[in-house]
């Protein structure tokens, strides 16, 4: 009988496999298997080698052959006669492990001799012990893999800018929802630019606080006029197709114009206090929390007076003249070689054939207003420090609603009747906030207020 020895097997690797290997696996951190495929027969006429790799799936092991073994050496299934055991995992303990040799009766003789033999027990092979890879192995090496080797192709295949010309580019946001200007190619930040120019524009020449689906649609029109006033078909071609990058370009020029309603309502809240005198009215008995009512009910703080604190001083026949009115449009849309007024000075222009007089657009005149009755509705509670709340533009555009139909249907006119009024109004409002200095009247929405249109000029 024949002692059971370690057989070894050399890795057997075809060049093929070994480009394939260098080209897509990691050598370390695999763990590679050689195996010979038996033919049905149990012969070896069908062998072949390949890489049993475990990435996957379990895959059926098919032990290779070993080498022939005694004719004297028997066991249970010719399977495990073929199982070379060189090729699995070895135990620390794989010495004392060794399996026992066969024991047969001979013949003894002496009897005694006999008797001992005879009375030990028949041992017989133990089991053979099949290892298999371990699953939670097998994950950390397909981890491992898609860490090595996939990696950078993964990232690729997420970029939004594949596919897209270099030039359309778009350094989308990490962290925030909103991408930033600064890190923008040189040729998006001058698109943009143009673009929340043009948005800007259509806030407060047409519409200073547009329903969100006109708003969208406006900063959608104007980063395609944008584009195409640089002669540039490559982003309107990417603009029309690509929703990811149309959606984040639209919500930058959108929160632009959005900023530029809050910036003059910041104005608003540095003027509004010294401009309406709140801090000339006493805190104590709730009068200047009644003095702020006053001035928010029946949008009172649109006309000048004539004593700050008196409410009975109001000038109705001059609405929209409150110098805080002036000063806020002023400080933010005209002040400096930058401001809007400025940038748009050549869209500025009459209503009227008979006067080329410029005007205020009452879009403008709207934003400026609300601004200043977010602010003031700041001091309402009476308190000695204003009670901060958000400008957004749903919970305003209400009261800019009521502006603009009180202009169109108590100014202007339905019929076009009082547009020589409505002229004389915003051309002296474009006069004061580009050369004047403001009123000289000393002065500090729920409904329509009770105008003096025919004690109006005009």
């Amino acid at each position: 009988m024949l002692p059971r020895t370690k057989m070894k097997t050399k890795k057997i690797l075809e060049k093929d496999d070994i480009d394939e290997l260098e080209l897509d696996l990691n050598e370390e951190d695999l763990i590679r298997e050689h195996v010979k495929v038996v033919g049905k027969k149990g012969g070896y006429a069908n062998r072949c080698s390949l890489i049993q790799t475990v990435l996957g799936d379990d895959v059926d092991y098919i032990p290779p052959p070993s080498q022939p073994l005694n004719n004297n050496y028997c066991s249970e299934s010719e399977a495990s006669s073929r199982v070379d055991l060189s090729m699995m995992p070895e135990d620390d303990d794989s010495e004392e492990d060794e399996a026992a040799p066969i024991l047969t009766k001979q013949k003894i003789s002496k009897a005694r001799d006999a008797k001992y033999i005879a009375e030990l027990p028949g041992i017989v092979p133990p089991p053979m012990e099949t290892r298999t890879i371990q699953k939670p192995v097998r994950k950390q090496v397909a981890h491992s893999r898609i860490l090595h080797t996939s990696h950078a192709t993964a990232a690729m295949a997420t970029d939004p800018n594949n596919d897209w010309p270099e030039l359309t580019a778009l350094i989308y946001p990490q962290q925030q929802r909103v991408i930033s200007l600064t890190a923008q190619t040189q040729t998006i930040q001058r698109v943009l630019h143009e673009a929340i120019n043009l948005a800007i524009g259509l806030a407060i020449f047409q519409n200073g606080f547009a329903p969100t689906a006109q708003q969208l649609a406006d900063s959608k029109n104007s980063i395609m006029l944008a584009a195409t006033k640089f002669e540039l078909p490559e982003i309107v071609y990417r603009f029309e197709r690509d929703d990811l990058y149309a959606r984040h370009l639209i919500t930058y020029v959108t929160g632009r114009v959005g900023h530029m309603r809050g910036k003059v309502k910041d104005a608003a809240q540095e003027l509004v206090p010294s401009m309406y005198g709140i801090h000339q009215i006493p805190i104590e008995n709730d009068a200047r929390k009644s003095f702020v009512a006053n001035l928010l009910s029946k949008m009172n703080f649109i006309f000048p007076r004539t004593n700050v604190a008196e409410s009975s001083s109001i000038c109705t026949n001059e609405p929209y003249r409150h110098p805080a009115i002036i000063a806020v449009m002023r400080k933010y849309f005209f002040s400096g070689h930058k401001s809007l007024g400025r940038r748009f000075h050549d869209t500025f222009s009459s209503s009227v054939n008979s006067d080329d007089s410029k005007e205020i657009p009452r879009a403008m005149l709207g934003i400026v207003v609300v601004a200043i009755f977010a602010a003031l509705k700041e001091w309402r509670e009476g308190c000695d420090q204003r009670m901060t709340q958000d400008f957004v533009s749903a919970e305003f555009s209400d009261e800019y609603d009521l502006h603009m139909s009180l202009i169109q249907s108590k100014i202007h006119k339905e019929d076009g009747s009082g547009k020589l009024k409505y002229h004389a109004l915003m051309s002296w409002l474009y006069h004061e906030v580009r050369i004047g200095e403001g009123s000289n009247i000393k002065a500090s929405s729920d409904k329509m207020p009770e105008l003096d249109f025919d004690g109006m000029d005009g």
